[in-house]
């Protein structure tokens, strides 16, 4: 019976020395956590009263089989929360089920629960949700600390997991996706922007920014490589390295490089995000306006396609000479204007309707051209389209 108490007794002591150095690590594991191998090695010196030795030491073995174990799990997936109920970032609650989805908050449980952007807004008391509707409206980005989206979590089930951590949290949106080769209405989309704090295969400080969203995570970052959305990508790359910079930092303080704390720098983290809210929403004004000077130049119909016609056909007393500009403009059927540099390039075409034409001449920003300048000014277009003599009749 001594003999079974003494295993006992040593067990346990071993027990608590591997649970200890995890947490250290890691944090602590959850309840359904996989089973891990460990295999140690030691020398007994029977002469010396049984005495033990471990070579390399106890804490050094159970250390690197540990992180083995650790970095065979991929905690950390791009475009994905971490479940901890399901012990996995693979599983159908690690994404949310709808574009329009960001995250919301973990259940007791450990598992990632989501809703609309809307949802959120109203939720967290923003009066902000109107913008999503509206025409022009922008983005609409809110921070949320870690600690919020945490707070019905148990810590049996991560909540004071160092493997994975949401540490800050800004839910934006609606960005519009874009256009399929159909022509189809682009799909609008909202994105959880979170910063997570993680550990690598040797138990180093891992942080990252990731973009979780309800569509592939790969599409995703290849249409921001694009140009689809300047302002989100600018937005995302200036935070993304920001948090790089602070994990450097952080890997240094760690190790007794520098006087700060790992956790003072890690508290830097939320102020990263709040920057990172503040100028999605500024770009999402940028960008707003931009797509409305489009959406107008394009109700305008602006007639380039019809410049080329529209010269050769131009009637008397239709072809003038902006003496500001410095360039000459054909004016055609529907208000259609076709501007051209004095070498008979074409700069530009707009709609312009005869009272504006009126108030031109009598301003004498405009002049009419003569018949003999008209002709000129037909030779000069003609040197560069010489394909299209084909198409119609050769400028007269």
């Amino acid at each position: 019976m001594r003999s079974v108490r003494r295993e006992h007794a040593a067990c346990d002591a071993l027990r608590t020395f591997l649970r200890d150095l995890h947490e250290s690590r890691f944090g602590r594991v959850l309840p359904r956590q996989e089973e891990a191998e460990l295999v140690l090695k030691l020398k007994a010196r029977p002469g010396e009263d049984w005495a033990l030795s471990f070579h390399p030491s106890l804490g050094e073995q159970l250390t690197a089989q540990l992180d083995d174990w650790q970095a065979g799990r991929n905690v950390y997936r791009e475009g994905r929360a971490y479940c901890f109920r399901c012990d996995t970032s693979e599983c159908e609650h690690a994404r949310p089920a709808s574009p329009l989805e960001v995250f919301k908050e973990y259940a007791p449980n450990g598992m990632p629960e989501w809703h609309e952007l809307a949802q959120a807004l109203l939720a967290a008391g923003d009066d902000r949700v109107d913008r999503l509707y509206r025409e022009g409206g922008g983005i609409v980005a809110m921070f949320q600390p870690g600690r919020l989206l945490r707070s019905r979590q148990l810590s049996s089930f991560g909540r004071s997991s160092r493997t994975y951590a949401i540490l800050a949290q800004v839910a934006a949106g609606f960005f519009q996706m874009a256009r399929g080769a159909t022509g189809e209405t682009a799909p609008r989309l909202a994105v959880s922007f979170q910063a997570v704090e993680g550990r690598g295969a040797q138990g180093e400080l891992l942080l990252r920014l990731n973009l979780v969203a309800g569509t592939d995570p790969v599409e995703l970052r290849e249409q921001l490589a694009s140009g689809w959305q300047p302002a989100l990508y600018r937005a995302w790359k200036t935070a993304a390295q920001e948090i790089e910079r602070l994990e450097r930092l952080a890997r240094e303080a760690a190790q007794g490089g520098t006087a700060e704390s790992m956790s003072e720098i890690l508290r830097r983290v939320p102020g990263v995000m709040r920057r990172l809210a503040e100028s999605l929403e500024r770009g999402g004004r940028q960008e707003a306006r931009r797509t409305h000077h489009v959406e107008r130049r394009r109700q305008e119909q602006r007639p380039v396609h019809k410049a080329l016609e529209d010269v050769r056909a131009v009637a008397a007393g239709m072809a003038f000479e902006d003496e500001k500009a410095g360039t000459t403009v054909a004016c055609g059927p529907q208000s259609r204007a076709h501007a051209f540099n004095r070498d008979g390039r074409h700069v530009t075409s707009f709609v312009l309707r005869p009272q504006a034409i009126d108030l031109r001449l009598r301003t004498r920003r405009w002049r009419v051209l003569t018949p003999e300048e008209v002709a000129e000014f037909k030779r000069r277009v003609e040197q560069y389209v010489p394909d299209q003599k084909d198409i119609a009749p050769p400028l007269s």
